[in-house]
């Protein structure tokens, strides 16, 4: 009996230290639950409130309690700024911000803050999930801070206290503005003046017409309650809020917790989609109520519009060209048709290595489209640029072309620098009956493929010719030439033509070396050039490589002179490659300069160059030939397109070989297409040297 006692306290006992253990557990995890607090702008509405509720209950859901989320709307007189700091500081968690309030620590952000940047939700939530948007997230990383989501805040519409009716009604009018000088800039190019106000004080200031006008969203304008107001339904600018992280609390996080948290960031923000629809059709009801709503008149629109072009080019450097190429591309709605114009593409290295080079392209491109538009455009209809990177990777070159397809209203694609992506687009191309411009790539068979119909036409440099040209130049120097040539179909046509051409001088190169695209390594292949006895060395290669080689030649002490194709020029080899091009005697094939041209036509294109894209010398135009042979193939293209008189490919590639005579930048073009389809020639060609970053004629660099 005493026994069986015995065994039932001690079983007693066990459960009773089994519970109390338990019970110490659950303490202990409840102890540890971590708190974050949220903190919500000024500038946010319902819809922001609800979504961090949202994503408050989804943490707690997926972390099982482990992760707490506070939700707080700091006092209305609290700064943005002031929210920012204090979770770079870590005394705040997380926080929800419009993305202009970041631009003093993240300038890239204002490119969220172009006008008409975005025609809709849609557009923007494209670029948010694109390249683009995480770029412009992860460059907070330099601030302590994590970027997590951009969310849609809406369109802005203007509010005003006097009628805007004509642009001129813009005039010496007072805008409040959000921090941005993206912001300010777009009301400097409508003749307005801007003044920075707290978002807690606008109302008052419209009361005591401190200002007389603002811009915002409907569901901030339905925050102001007041009354009397000119709502003009401009949609102009498009409101982004940036969700953001300490990062050393995101750091802290143990890996489990921190994939939870991201996988409640992400269901919020689809979860946001639904809300901020919701909020701004109640807001709209309410402004309605309150205020004059007032469609923007067709005139109106047309010149505010404007803005968008100007500022995108005033700010593309600062921005980063790559990364305007990729919100551009990005934005679009790839399968939308543009029933309404007539469509020329671009398929270039806009956001690679070589990127200066397709933006060279772009701008002959819209320069001539400008002229081409005022004067009425093509056929009765306006002409429209599209473009999409292909980064110099052929596979993604057929992607772009086959995209460029669906297109009901295409005249044409436009080429980039690279040979192998356009040697792979050749199929498709003669297959579909497309007509596809050349303004930079050089290999012989883009033009000479043997297909016929031929749907390929170049102003350019054909490598053919280049090669001679090329072998002049080095010949000049010493008959000891080495080649360094790119081994890929660029590379191999330069390799033939050179040989042929050293052929029929009876010489042989002294020293050959291949390399592949991406190589990083120059110092063996060099050091086998010189040990050869190569005085001279013709560079058939892109720019990336191309700074390798000369940085390692620059360490000779009396380097071989470089004769070189044009491909380096496509990008900032000139800034990066600075120092060696102090040693090195390196001369670049072109087929022109701006600088110190005086030719009616260059002049004139320069000029308008300079208006367009915010420039103030003709040494800023930089890769100078793929813009003036952009330009002249955009001319030429509409010359055919007149005389074809319909958009038909077919036709139209009939008419390009039946021009008789066109005044161009590059010359005065004399059946250009008649025979072969390459309009220069070797004697179109000259060689440059670059002089304070700059590339000018060799001729006046010697003098």
């Amino acid at each position: 009996m005493m026994r069986m006692l015995m065994l039932g306290m001690a079983v007693l006992l066990l459960t009773s230290c089994e519970r109390n253990a338990q019970s110490n557990t659950k303490t202990a995890v409840k102890a540890e639950t971590i708190t974050l607090t949220l903190a919500l702008s000024s500038a946010s509405g319902k819809a922001e409130l609800q979504t961090a509720e949202h994503f408050a209950d989804l943490v707690d859901t997926t972390t099982q309690g482990e992760i707490s989320v506070r939700v707080i709307t700091p006092p209305s007189s609290t700064f943005d700024r002031e929210i920012i700091a204090q979770v770079q500081q870590g005394e705040l968690d997380i926080a929800i911000t419009p993305s202009s309030k970041l631009s003093h620590l993240t300038p890239k952000m204002q490119i969220l803050d172009l006008p008409y940047l975005f025609k809709d939700e849609a557009a923007a939530r494209r670029v948010y999930n694109s390249n683009a948007g995480r770029t412009l997230l992860s460059d907070l990383k330099d601030h302590d801070l994590e970027g997590l989501a951009l969310w849609p805040g809406g369109l802005k519409q203007l509010i005003t206290n006097f009628p805007l009716l004509r642009f001129e009604d813009f005039n010496n009018k007072r805008f409040d503005t959000m921090e941005s000088r993206v912001i300010r800039e777009q009301f400097d190019a409508w003749g307005a003046n801007t003044i920075a106000i707290a978002a807690n004080q606008t109302a008052d200031a419209f009361t005591q017409k401190a200002i007389d006008g603002t811009e915002n969203t409907y569901a901030n304008i339905a925050k102001l309650g007041i009354e009397d107001l000119h709502v003009i339904e401009t949609n102009h600018g498009f409101l982004t809020f940036v969700m953001m992280m300490s990062s050393r609390k995101l750091k802290s996080l143990p890996s489990p917790l921190k994939t939870a948290l991201m996988e409640a960031v992400k269901a919020s923000a689809l979860h946001h989609q639904i809300l901020v629809n919701t909020a701004r059709q109640e807001a709209i009801r309410v402004v309605k109520t309150q205020q004059a709503v007032i469609p923007v008149s067709p005139a109106l629109l047309h010149d505010m519009e404007k803005s968008f072009k100007s500022l995108l080019e005033l700010n593309r450097m600062a921005f980063g060209t790559v990364l305007v190429e990729q919100v551009l591309q990005a934005r679009e709605d790839w399968k939308q048709t543009h029933s309404d114009t007539l469509i020329v593409a671009l398929d270039a290295d806009l956001q690679g290595s070589a990127a200066l080079s397709g933006l060279a392209i772009r701008r002959g491109i819209e320069l001539a489209l400008d002229e081409i538009n005022e004067q009425g455009g093509l056929l009765g209809k306006p002409v429209k640029l599209i473009a999409r990177d292909n980064s110099m990777v052929p596979s993604r070159g057929v992607d772009n072309i086959k995209t460029f397809a669906t297109q009901p209203n295409l005249l044409a694609i436009f080429g980039g620098i690279s040979s192998p992506v356009m040697l792979a687009e050749l199929d498709f191309i003669h297959e579909n009956n497309m007509l596809m411009l050349a303004p930079w790539a050089a290999a012989t068979p883009i033009v000479d493929s043997g297909r016929q119909p031929n749907f390929v036409f170049r102003v350019s440099v054909r490598d053919e010719y280049a090669a001679e040209f090329l072998l002049k130049g080095a010949l000049n120097v010493s008959n000891n030439i080495g080649l360094l040539l790119v081994n890929n179909g660029w590379g191999r046509s330069n390799y033939k033509g050179l040989t042929e051409a050293m052929k029929k001088r009876s010489i042989e190169p002294a020293s050959l070396e291949w390399f592949d695209w991406g190589e990083k390594e120059f110092a063996d292949k060099t050091q086998r050039l010189v040990d050869q006895g190569a005085e001279v060395i013709i560079y058939v290669g892109n720019a990336v490589e191309g700074e390798k080689f000369l940085s390692v030649l620059s360490t000779l002490p009396d380097p071989p002179v470089v004769v070189s194709h044009w491909g380096i020029t496509g990008s900032e080899f000139a800034k990066n490659a600075a120092n060696a091009l102090e040693k090195v005697d390196l001369r670049v094939l072109q087929t022109i300069s701006f600088i110190d041209n005086d030719s009616p036509a260059v002049s004139s294109l320069a000029s308008k160059y300079q208006r367009k894209y915010s420039t103030s010398s003709t040494k800023d135009i930089f890769a100078p030939s793929g813009t003036a042979h952009a330009y002249d193939l955009m001319n030429l293209l509409a010359q055919a397109t007149r005389q074809a008189n319909e958009n038909s490919m077919v036709r139209i590639r009939q008419e390009m070989k039946k021009i008789r005579k066109h005044k161009g930048v590059m010359k005065e073009y004399l059946h250009p297409f008649k025979q072969q389809h390459d309009a220069l020639t070797a004697d179109d060609y000259i060689f440059t040297h670059y002089h304070n970053g700059k590339l000018h004629p060799l001729e006046q660099i010697r003098k």
